[in-house]
């Protein structure tokens, strides 16, 4: 049951990235889908709700902080989802918490920006486009830490890896 789940989550997540990166845009019901999943691998490995609740607290107050900083920088209430960060984007956030530990997903996060700026900016060389498929970067980085933990035998979603 449990790689039947993850071989799921990662066809989910290929799905994501190619509509992402082909159309700039995901069907609203990948994320659902994508979420059902990694609370069912969240149930087998860690049901602790507090890990959850953290995890979406972390979502919530980083977008809330983004549209302050875009709203001051403005100097006017701005709707970042117009023009600054995507609603699916958001919506991959929510949907995929329950894959982490508190500490990790942050890691995850931060990480994951990172891994994002530097592909755009690889495919930014061959190919300029106005928006960053942002969930359909982090598809792909997820895809690459389940590979890795499949091939190395580690959990670097719920072990702590910081400190």
């Amino acid at each position: 049951m449990s790689l039947t789940l993850h071989i799921l989550l990662i066809l989910l997540l290929a799905l994501a990235c190619y509509q992402d990166w082909k159309y700039r845009a995901i069907y609203w019901f990948v994320f659902p889908l994508i979420a059902i999943v990694a609370l069912l691998i969240f149930f087998m490995q860690q049901p602790d709700w507090n890990v959850l609740g953290l995890n979406l607290i972390f979502v919530s107050t980083v977008i809330s902080l983004l549209f302050v900083y875009v709203s001051v920088k403005a100097k006017r209430w701005t709707n970042i989802f117009e023009n600054h960060f995507g609603l699916g984007d958001v919506l991959f956030f929510l949907a995929i918490t329950p894959l982490f530990s508190a500490s990790n997903y942050v890691l995850f996060f931060i990480t994951g920006m990172i891994f994002s700026a530097a592909l755009h900016g690889l495919v930014s060389l061959r190919k300029a486009g106005k928006t960053v498929p942002l969930a359909g970067y982090l598809s792909v980085y997820l895809i690459a830490l389940k590979g890795f933990c499949w091939f190395t035998g580690s959990d670097i979603f719920y072990t702590n890896q910081i400190g």
